[in-house]
């Protein structure tokens, strides 16, 4: 199995939105893994703040520390069952980011567990800044995802993301491009653009948005609504994401031009 980690460039993208479209729709039994230093926010977003924040990555850590080992044995009792038959779970993160900080070592030994546990993972990093404490989690990562809008605002902030993506995992060869609503520009000038391969796109779907991110009316029927339509081809494309791929991602840049 393998671990995904999606970051942002700042401006509000929806990364954690993005997670959640495409972990509702993942092919295969799915973590979410809630890695952001900021702070994570599905507890009191699509569980609308249901669930105490009994568990997830702070509790983790402090039993497990900073052994890759323990991390990876006291990692299943900290996940919560996002639908409720196991398939979709959630490792929730941390409610301060002054938290962030304090985990130290726990980022190595997280980073280590989640590439090890039998079921694929997305990890919501948030959005990228220097000396990032998530960093031992997105240099682990099969693969990461810089979420943006292709507007020329967004393609500008992701040039020197992208530089520091590099840094992190040693090189461009496992990064990719998830677009998020509609821009100025096509997937494939921001493609051309960034150097970077655009895995697919999603949708403005604000309903659906809006559901995910704050818990706001029923999740009945929403595997046909807009936004997991569209995660779905996304989810296929970066499972089956080659390093070295050109291309944008097929099947997933409906309603763009270029």
């Amino acid at each position: 199995m393998a671990l995904y980690a999606l970051v942002s460039a700042g401006g509000s993208p929806g990364v954690t939105t993005a997670a959640l479209a495409l972990a509702l729709t993942w092919p295969a039994q799915v973590i979410v893994a809630e890695c952001d230093p900021s702070g994570g926010d599905v507890l009191a977003g699509l569980f609308a703040g249901h669930l105490e924040a009994r568990s997830g990555l702070l509790a983790l850590a402090m039993e497990a520390g900073a052994s890759p080992e323990a991390m990876a044995a006291g990692l299943w009792p900290q996940l919560v069952d996002v639908d409720g038959d196991g398939s979709r779970l959630l490792l929730p993160g941390i409610t301060d980011p002054r938290q962030a900080g304090g985990l130290g070592p726990s980022w190595s030994a997280l980073a280590t567990a989640l590439t090890a546990v039998p079921a694929d993972v997305i990890a919501d990093c948030g959005r990228l800044e220097p000396y990032a404490a998530s960093a031992p989690v997105l240099a682990a990562a099969r693969l990461a995802v810089l979420v943006l809008r292709p507007t020329l605002r967004q393609a500008s902030k992701a040039r020197q993301r992208i530089e520091m993506l590099a840094e992190i995992r040693g090189g461009s060869q496992r990064l990719a491009l998830l677009l998020v609503g509609e821009g100025t520009h096509s997937g494939r000038e921001v493609q051309r653009a960034l150097g970077i391969p655009v895995v697919g796109s999603l949708p403005e779907d604000l309903k659906t948005a809006s559901t995910l991110s704050d818990g706001t009316g029923s999740r009945r029927g929403i595997a046909a609504r807009p936004l997991l339509r569209s995660a779905r081809p996304v989810g296929r494309a970066l499972r089956e994401f080659e390093p070295g791929s050109s291309q944008v991602g097929a099947g997933t840049m409906q309603g763009w031009t270029g």
